[in-house]
């Protein structure tokens, strides 16, 4: 067995935190099924900014379901000594980075340990979408700088799909990492979104209470820079416009820190509809409160512009309803929404077209029993192709016996003066005794002037709250 360093982000998926992120639940689909097989698991998570209420004074492990874990602020995690001095302390036999963060810091300090780089969705598309949303293509030196240092110096990769796949191995033919040396090596593994299906053992699906009669379409979690909120107002309000039943309940929100326009624009819209009190944002809302409210859901929605994010990622949201026998109603753009089409699991709607999903909301309207049979059904599917264990076969194989990949030796030279560069970066890093004025500088160049000001108020109000009388 393997002793293995697993870096990755906090919360996790049982952690009963306000906000919930798809690379939390990524981190543990990774974790689980390698603690299972017998290996030595520890995680360094990386805690998702604006997630967690208590002040952390430095990292402490804890014992969770059968590992080790460490939940660390982003700036310890990247530019602090922490992770380094974890690798050193551990000395494990590999390390695995679950998300393009992650895999990113894992590279920065590996050093000689081969590396398991996940890259969930495609970090290039993905700062396409969010340069548009901000008008700001500065947003891509972020991206592409992550995107080069895992590129070129990972030993073995996976994606979320099996076309981001096919996009990866081109960027490595590009890298230069399709050579003589490496011909018939198998690079890039395809490791969908999974499910826990050991926890989805003790999930029934929910006895629906919708009142009146009412049809709820549901909304949980994020509103992300490829959420096509224009449609998804256009087409609710004109569903509600024909029938009074139509109700909209929306749970989750902005993503601080990295997406706060998509949810703010929509808010705007709610807000100046006739139908306004049809719909209810109720915001990000901790887990067992999101659940409750499954129970008074007809169908899940999800809605996604075209473009090439959507083209080569997945969408966890739509695993979760299933495992509550919640059906969904979806555009069918990426792999998984496709591949549930297929075997007539999801309804579906045209991209970017209103009138198609007020269309589809009328026409499921009132059919409860089919909608139950079909949550029923879908519910059963995911569960036996999208488990954990399953999902994860070739990582759990390459773990047994991590090896690097065969042009490591001209690749080890490029981890070593990433590392180097890091640390002339880290002489000017933010701590607690740094000046405000340095902070606030800081702060407004990496995360932004909402980010930045909820900072600031935060501040304030624990040094009036520390004062003394």
């Amino acid at each position: 067995m393997s002793r293995v360093l697993l870096l990755g982000h906090s919360p996790l998926p049982w952690e009963e935190t306000e906000k919930s992120y798809g690379p939390g639940i990524r981190t543990w689909q990774f974790a689980k099924p390698l603690i299972d097989d017998g290996h030595e698991v520890t995680i360094i998570a990386s805690r998702i900014p604006f997630v967690y209420e208590d002040e952390q004074e430095k990292p402490c492990p804890s014992v969770e379901n059968g590992c080790v874990i460490y939940r660390v602020y982003q700036e310890e995690f990247e530019r602090g000594n922490f992770t380094e001095w974890l690798i050193g302390e551990l000395d494990p036999d590999c390390i695995v980075g679950a998300t393009a963060y992650p895999s990113y810091v894992a590279l920065l300090y590996a050093g000689e340990k081969p590396v398991w780089a996940d890259i969930f969705g495609s970090i290039l598309a993905e700062a396409q979408v969010k340069a548009a949303v901000y008008a700001d293509d500065s947003y891509l030196e972020h991206f592409h700088r992550i995107n080069n240092l895992i590129l070129h110096t990972a030993d073995h990769y996976s994606t979320v799909s099996e076309r981001q796949k096919y996009e990866l191995i081109g960027q490595l033919g590009v890298a230069g990492r399709l050579t003589s040396r490496t011909l018939g090596h198998e690079f890039v593994s395809a490791i969908p979104c999974g499910i826990d299906a050991s926890s989805a053992a003790c999930i029934k699906p929910l006895r629906r209470d919708r009142g009146d009669g009412e049809f709820v379409v549901l909304w949980s979690g994020g509103y992300n820079t490829w959420t096509d909120v224009k449609t998804l107002f256009r087409g609710l309000e004109k569903a509600m416009s024909i029938s009074e039943k139509v109700k909209f309940i929306s749970t989750g929100g902005e993503i601080a820190g990295h997406d706060e326009r998509t949810y703010a624009n929509f808010v705007r819209m709610v807000e100046n509809s006739n139908y306004r009190d049809r719909f209810e944002l109720k915001g990000w809302l901790r887990k067992s409160q999101v659940i409750d409210l499954y129970g008074q859901a007809s169908v899940g929605l999800n809605i996604d512009a075209v473009h090439y994010e959507v083209t080569f990622g997945s969408r966890n949201r739509i695993l979760e309803w299933a495992l509550y026998g919640i059906p969904a109603l979806t555009t069918s753009l990426c792999e998984l929404t496709m591949e549930l089409e297929k075997n007539g699991l999801i309804f579906t709607f045209y991209p970017g077209d209103a009138d198609s999903l007020a269309e589809k909301i009328i026409e499921l309207e009132g059919k409860d029993e089919m909608l139950a049979d079909l949550g029923n059904r879908l519910r059963e599917f995911v569960i036996s192709k999208y488990s954990f264990e399953n999902t994860t076969k070739e990582l759990r194989e390459w773990a047994s016996d991590p090896v690097h990949s065969p042009d490591f030796e001209s690749r080890l030279p490029m981890r070593l003066q990433a590392r180097k560069a890091s640390g002339r970066k880290q002489k000017h890093v933010i701590t607690k005794e740094s000046p405000v004025g340095e902070k606030l500088l800081f702060y407004l160049r990496n995360e932004g002037v909402v980010s930045t000001m909820r900072r600031a108020v935060r501040y304030i109000s624990k040094g009036i709250s520390g004062r003394s009388d």
